[in-house]
């Protein structure tokens, strides 16, 4: 029971990390304040019914879902069951408080709850990665800070951390295990079976392939005692029968139910309502145009992307809009309005993408011997093998930012350790004037966005 209850003095706040929590709070409330601006009057209102057509209707930052949102409101297993088997159950809780909130208030809550929680997930993300600078990898403290802010300068990891979707939660829970993972490497100690095991659980709950970095994760810190008979019962096999019964459970009750309810709304409002119907046309059209060419009609296999060019995704998607945001078509989603492909307006924003490309390579051959990179670098391999090998989300990749992002600074710190005094003045230059440039820029433009 005591060993159970250790995994939480992970939470907290250390002598060293008080200025850095103090900032980051503010940075989280203050972007998180514009979140609730933007659509307070909309979203406070009190209603009986059709959470799903408001939000739907009417949020759009980028391609990210509304789904906490709606979720809160009338509680349903709106995420997509077989990518997010305990996700809802998580927020059912939330969803309770928020009805307990709106008749005490007079006013939907979801917002403010929602608001609440990403912040704090998001703050702990932001300790969990300083710790990784200053305990794992070892850096100076304003090193580490220079890093950790360079990763919540990222343009869509600013996004990620305000807007009502799975990332942010996925980004805390990632976080820990790499902070876990890379302490047992550091001491040569081994990932426990149960803690791997309830991390797993957790984890790939949230984002159900995030299952496959936590088990990495143990690969790296335990060696060959990973391919144990019972390691692997416990670890592997425990996690994936309980979110297996979980996803085949839900999705033949809850998943019919809602399929089924929402097939005879959907039916009601085109009959109905004309101006749904457009949209609905619209919309259907326009994500087939978007899709690309996928390998077949099998639940994975057609969320693959075979036709979208690889060489632009990267330049202007994956290495350009995750780390600082496109002026031009703004915030817009790709299944309404958003081109797939859109170009900056100055060569110098090429230059910024080039630079964060050559700290990552020099961290990667100063830090080649490391096995803590190694780690970081499988779960890179593991993102970009899914997205731009197989495809899955490529045409709209930047949302999933925080699933890999914090690899780049982590990779840079390795160029820090090595380097001389003199070359580690012209790195803290380099990444303080990115980290200045990326905040300023990007926060601007998130500001207009939401203020507008």
């Amino acid at each position: 029971m005591i060993q159970f209850l250790s995994i939480f003095r992970v939470f907290r706040v250390k002598r060293e990390e008080r200025l850095l929590a103090l900032v980051g709070i503010l940075y989280f409330v203050s972007l998180n304040s514009l979140m609730i601006y933007k659509y307070y009057d909309m979203f406070t209102r009190i209603r009986k019914g059709g959470f799903w057509s408001l939000f739907w209707n009417h949020f759009r930052v980028s391609g990210f879902d509304s789904f906490t949102y709606i979720t809160l409101c009338k509680w349903d297993t709106y995420y997509v069951i077989s990518r997010h088997p305990l996700l809802a159950f998580m927020m059912w809780p939330f969803h309770k408080f928020n009805l307990w909130l709106t008749s005490l208030t007079g006013k939907n809550c979801a917002v403010f709850i929602v608001g609440f929680l990403l912040t704090v997930f998001a703050f702990y993300s932001l300790l969990f990665i300083y710790r990784i600078f200053r305990e794992v990898i070892q850096l100076q403290k304003i090193d580490s800070w220079l890093l950790t802010w360079l990763f919540f300068s990222f343009g869509y990891v600013m996004l990620t951390v305000i807007v009502p979707d799975h990332f942010c939660f996925s980004l805390f829970l990632l976080t820990i295990v790499l902070y876990i993972s890379g302490v047992k490497i550091l001491r040569n100690c081994k990932m426990k079976a149960w803690q791997t095991a309830l991390l797993c659980l957790f984890t790939a709950g949230v984002t159900l392939t995030n299952g496959v970095k936590v088990l990495l994760a143990q690969l790296f810190a335990n060696g060959r005692s990973f391919f144990s008979w019972r390691n692997i019962a416990v670890s592997v096999f425990i996690p994936t029968i309980i979110l297996g019964t979980v996803i085949v459970g839900v999705q033949s009750t809850f998943g019919k139910r809602l399929e089924e309810r929402g097939k005879k709304m959907n039916e009601y409002k085109m009959q109905k309502d004309s101006t749904f119907r457009k949209r609905s046309v619209a919309f259907g059209q326009r994500s087939k145009d978007i899709a690309g060419e996928n390998m077949g009609d099998v639940v994975f296999l057609k969320w693959a992307d075979t036709s979208t060019p690889r060489v632009k995704s990267i330049t202007e998607n994956l290495w350009g809009e995750s780390f600082q945001l496109h002026r031009n078509h703004l915030l817009e989603d790709i299944h309404f309005n958003r081109p797939v492909f859109v170009e900056y307006d100055s060569w110098y924003q090429y230059v910024v993408g080039i630079v964060l490309a050559i700290l990552f390579v020099v961290g990667i051959v100063a830090g080649w011997r490391y096995r803590f990179l190694w780690l970081c670098l499988s779960w890179f391999a593991f993102d970009m093998l899914m997205h731009v090998g197989f495809g899955f989300g490529l045409n709209e990749v930047y949302i999933m930012t925080a699933h890999w992002a914090f690899v780049v600074p982590i990779t840079i710190g390795f160029a820090f350790v090595k380097a001389d005094f003199k070359r580690l003045v012209w790195l803290r230059g380099i990444v303080a004037i990115l980290v200045v440039y990326l905040l300023v820029y990007n926060g601007n433009l998130i500001y207009e966005y939401m203020a507008g």
